[in-house]
């Protein structure tokens, strides 16, 4: 009986130590259990934690976290992003492929981190164990005994996580605060890819066919190009979206258009990877006249300008097949969330702007235009009566008016505001206007309003008018 009191005594007094080394542990980790560390661009905290349920956690405050199921051993495994380093953010925006370095980088410094964290909650459950023990026995020699068990369990649940640990679980995250709109933006994304073939030749079938009957067709209004006539294709507002520039293509060919006005906002943003879209006025069959719009920025014009066949208009005139094109940018930069907004700012802006506008005609040589080109209308409003025609975009609604002996054309948006309007169930119409001019004249006689849908209920429609003489200058 007495030595099996005393092995049950032992026992006990074992697993008093032990439970009092594991809560020591515990409190340890909770405590100090995480270390900081650079994952690519980011500076994070990694941190482990025990817990009910093996699970790892990306915190991106303030938007929420993401949590994957990724092993079965009672331990919370979490990555806090504290700080994009803005120089490597800047170098990712400037050039996009640095993203293929940054990759591999992440993946080397993801497991450094673990390493880290690793060794430092075995450093720190040592610690806490040893510490727990002591202030339980008051003895010395009971440090060892505390940081030799607390070291052993901690050990146990660092094995137990890296033989249960599934990679694979990262396919399946669950979302909380406003990252659970994740999901839905990367369903919209991959529903774009699907259906961006289907859309461009569903687009290039529909303009051929159309244009093909819109010739034969019977009772347009009477209107006859001839080999005096020069065909203008005015475009705006392309918003991102490339399927403008396979729209701009086709109609090029099909209308012999001798050259393209585009009234601006080729981009969103405004930033030198979206400026790799104008690459695509080079493959444009036809002299290319631009002005920035509010969402183009400075390095966007100068992309612009780089084409060879472009030319930007910025308080300066160009002449193409006898018509005389002057335009002037928008020097707004809407993406700068500095500057003040709303409707009441815009329209304060635009009307300086037309003021501005006045003073850069006044100042051209000679002073006869035929056509004038800027971004959003309000900018023409103190140049009315001085030039026969202003082309004009920014609402995305098409429309035709008269203002002190000046007929404006504004066009809609031949991106369809952008190409992100292909998530929808029915993607906004890109629209844009083939304009006929008298080359001896340069006197604007007739244009067509064409739109295009695409995906699901498939259609274009063109509609003809007429400009009579007398319309100008009422």
């Amino acid at each position: 009986m007495t030595s099996q009191s005393t092995r049950r005594s032992t026992l006990l007094r074992g697993a008093r130590l032990v439970v009092i080394a594991a809560a020591g542990a515990t409190l340890a980790l909770l405590v100090a259990g995480n270390t900081a560390a650079s994952v690519g661009p980011f500076d994070t905290t990694v941190s482990a934690r025990p817990s009910l349920s093996g699970h790892t956690a990306v915190r991106l405050a303030p938007l929420g976290s993401i949590e994957f199921d990724t092993h079965d051993a009672p331990v919370r495994l979490e990555l806090r992003v504290d700080e994009l380093r803005l120089d490597e953010a800047e170098q990712i925006a400037r050039d996009p492929t640095v993203l293929e370095s940054v990759e591999d980088d992440v993946a080397a410094d993801s497991r450094r981190a673990l390493l880290l964290i690793a060794l430092r909650c075995l450093a720190v459950a040592m610690v806490g164990g040893a510490v727990a023990v002591f202030l339980s026995t008051r003895r010395v020699r009971s440090l060892l005994s505390g940081a030799a068990i607390a070291g052993g369990l901690a050990s146990l649940l660092v094995l137990s996580t890296v033989v249960t640990f599934e990679p694979e679980a990262v396919a399946e995250p669950r979302y909380t605060g406003l990252l659970t709109v994740a999901p839905t933006a990367v369903g919209d994304v991959e529903g774009v890819v699907d259906r961006f073939g289907e859309y461009r030749a569903q687009l290039t079938e529909l303009v051929g066919n159309v244009v093909r009957l819109y010739r034969t067709a019977q009772g347009l209004p009477t209107f006859e190009p001839s080999d005096r006539t020069v065909h203008v294709l005015h475009v705006s507002d392309i918003h991102l979206n490339p399927q403008a520039f396979d729209l701009m293509e086709l109609l090029v060919d099909q209308f012999d258009v001798d050259v393209v006005a585009d009234t601006g906002d080729t981009t969103d943003w405004g930033t030198e990877p979206e400026a790799q879209l104008v690459d695509r006025i080079s493959g444009i069959d036809a002299p290319y006249l631009w002005v920035r719009g509010n969402h183009d920025s400075a390095a966007t014009q100068r992309a612009v300008a780089e084409q060879p066949n472009a030319v930007v208009l910025d308080g300066n005139a160009t002449t193409v097949d006898g018509l005389r094109f002057w335009g002037a940018a928008d020097t707004r930069y809407t993406p700068d969330k500095d500057q003040p907004t709303g409707g009441d700012v815009e329209r304060e802006q635009a009307q300086a702007l037309s003021r501005e506008v006045a003073d850069l005609l006044a100042e051209d040589e000679p002073p006869s235009v035929d056509v004038a080109m800027v971004h959003d209308a309000r900018m023409a409003g103190a140049i009315g009566g001085k030039v026969p025609l202003v082309l004009a975009g920014h609402a995305h609604e098409p429309r035709q008016e008269s203002f002190d002996g000046t007929t404006l054309l504004v066009e809609g948006s031949t991106g369809g505001a952008g190409f992100r309007s292909l998530t929808d169930d029915e993607p906004t119409q890109l629209t844009c206007s083939i304009l006929y001019f008298d080359r001896d004249s340069g006197r604007l006689v007739a244009f067509d309003r064409i739109a295009i849908r695409g995906l699901g209920e498939t259609g274009a429609r063109i509609e003809r008018h007429i400009v009579e003489a007398s319309d100008e200058g009422e």
